[in-house]
């Protein structure tokens, strides 16, 4: 099997909570979630089965975009409400000025993890550490932030904007919120967390995890609708050496023109045969999945 499904994830739930259900439902071993979300976080989930497994370092690698509420006068140590103490404070903000700030954020950004989070330090989440008291200052991550929306903003004792935010994999939305509150003076809190994008795929498109059991299988996706990598098709006498892991040239696909690594190759059915790279005539798979 080389498909995935996408799943809409109810806040409440882990991750691997999902990752669970799946594999109880479908019935195979092979099952993982292509880019986390955090418990209280809803949303779409990628889930690959059984050989699309294989295709993780390509999928985790998409864009995302997500729907953030921000609570303005409130701050935690976790940088949410999954917290066991909060700071309040009276804060003076409206729409224009939150507008006049978040371009400044657009392009490539070095983001500093919070310290509630799932990367390891020493043989130890650091979110683990932080829970005793132990914060870590993890190093600094590279990341792009594509677009940011205020998509409306609500006066109250404590202000709440709600902002659309399209990023590159591995960015934390918690600090990026961290950092607008610090840009603008002023403590933040991310209440409320959804993605909607992940590559080309909308959280349209998932099946609500109540519905997983009675809708699975009209839904599977098969692992090529997944990656916009180009595609050719490869002659008949050429795909014994792809099986076996072996170059072939680029005479042995039809059609095939010089565009950018990597490339998926097919057979005539338009089944998956490999994921594969070229270097002037010669075609290497890289993974095969037949």
């Amino acid at each position: 099997m080389n498909h995935f499904l996408l799943i809409n994830k109810p806040p409440g739930i882990t991750s691997f909570h999902v990752v669970k259900r799946v594999k109880e439902v479908v019935g195979i071993d092979k099952v993982g979630h292509m880019g986390t979300l955090d418990k209280r976080a809803c949303g779409l989930l990628i889930i690959g089965l059984g050989k699309g497994l294989r295709l993780e370092e390509y999928i985790i690698k998409l864009r995302k975009t997500y729907i953030v509420e921000i609570i303005f006068g409130i701050e935690s140590e976790t940088y949410d409400r999954d917290a066991k103490n909060f700071s309040y404070s009276n804060v003076e903000i409206n729409k224009n000025i939150i507008e006049s700030i978040l371009s400044d954020f657009i392009g490539d950004l070095e983001q500093e993890p919070p310290y509630f989070s799932a990367i390891h330090y020493k043989g130890k989440r650091s979110y683990e550490l932080a829970r005793k008291g132990v914060y870590v200052n993890l190093p600094k991550r590279k990341i792009t932030i594509y677009d940011i929306k205020l998509i409306s903003f609500k006066e109250d004792i404590y202000p709440k904007a709600l902002i659309e935010f399209t990023v590159s994999s591995g960015t934390y939305i918690r600090s990026l919120v961290k950092e607008i509150g610090k840009k603008l003076n002023l403590p933040t809190l991310t209440s409320f967390l959804l993605r909607t994008k992940i590559g080309k795929f909308s959280i349209n498109d998932a099946i609500l995890f109540k519905n997983l059991e009675r809708e699975w299988k009209d839904r599977l996706i098969p692992a090529i609708k997944l990656l916009d990598f180009p595609s050719f098709y490869v002659s008949s006498n050429a795909i014994k050496r792809i099986k076996n892991g072996n170059p072939i040239t680029i005479n042995d696909v039809k059609n095939f023109y010089f565009c950018e690594n990597p490339i998926i190759l097919l057979n005539e059915d338009g089944e998956l045969l490999a994921i594969a790279h070229f270097d002037k005539n010669i075609i290497k798979p890289d993974k095969v999945f037949v």
